[in-house]
């Protein structure tokens, strides 16, 4: 018997990861909106620049699989903001909440994904649909609607995500090494669409603060089905001195 403290570990020569990628199709729960770009524009760690459209990204994810005798349970949401860079328009992410406590680690350890522990819950009666995130007592987020039509399943795209990768600093200012900048790519492919009419109800949390990104119009509100390809890369490090005001809320305060 090893031990069991100590990994053998096998090198790769791949300098990509692949990150859940080869999952079936999962639903999830989708609010995008428009809020305003000064208040979008003031969350942008540099070198991240304002898109042409202000727009904001809240999901709730239900990731229900078994796997033979294995059964893999989590929910997961999603708070980001339109970003660009390099020309690329991407998805950034300031809160990813997450009800599976093993995940978080190693996902911000890794990849910069910054997940949050939450509860959080996503609900289908018939055309009637419900999602929520809560934090600290808060149900901060929180969508609720009817599904109005099925819309055509559109084909596989592309969509870019931007995420820090940072190690804190043991004096307790700065960091220990550069923050990375890292891109998540992924081919998104849907298999059920449908418009829900319905709302989104932002509340305030001091760990979760979405209500600085005020819901202005509505763009739209989607329950969907879809599987994604994916592909995580460092870009390259970045300043640390203009990134270190926006490291705070990675982490509860």
């Amino acid at each position: 018997m090893g031990n069991r403290w100590v990994r053998t570990i096998e090198k790769s020569s791949e300098a990509e990861s692949n990150v859940g990628s080869g999952l079936p199709p999962i639903p999830s729960l989708e609010v995008v909106y428009l809020t305003d770009p000064a208040r979008l524009a003031e969350v942008l760690p540099p070198p991240l620049t304002p898109p042409e459209q202000p727009r904001v990204h809240v999901r709730v994810t239900d990731i229900d699989l078994h796997f033979g005798e294995h059964h893999y349970k989590e929910l997961v949401g999603y708070f980001a903001v339109d970003a660009v860079h390099d020309g690329v328009t991407g998805e950034y992410p300031l809160l990813i909440p997450i009800d599976l406590e093993s995940a978080i680690s190693i996902s911000r350890e890794k990849h910069g994904e910054p997940k949050k522990l939450a509860s959080l819950e996503l609900t289908r009666d018939g055309d009637h649909v419900e999602g929520r995130i809560a934090r600290n007592g808060v149900t901060f987020v929180e969508i609720v609607g009817d599904v109005a039509e099925t819309l055509p399943v559109p084909a596989p795209y592309p969509a870019t995500q931007w995420w820090f990768k940072f190690l804190p600093a043991v004096s307790g200012s700065g960091f220990d090494g550069d923050p990375l900048l890292v891109r998540f790519d992924q081919v998104r492919t849907p298999v059920t669409m449908e418009r829900v009419e319905g709302k989104l109800v932002l509340r305030d949390e001091p760990t979760a603060p979405v209500v600085d990104l005020p819901v202005l119009e509505t763009v739209s509100i989607t329950y969907t089905t879809r599987s994604s390809a994916n592909k995580a890369s460092v870009v390259g490090p970045v300043d640390p001195v203009a990134f270190e005001p926006y490291a705070f809320s990675r982490y509860d305060h």
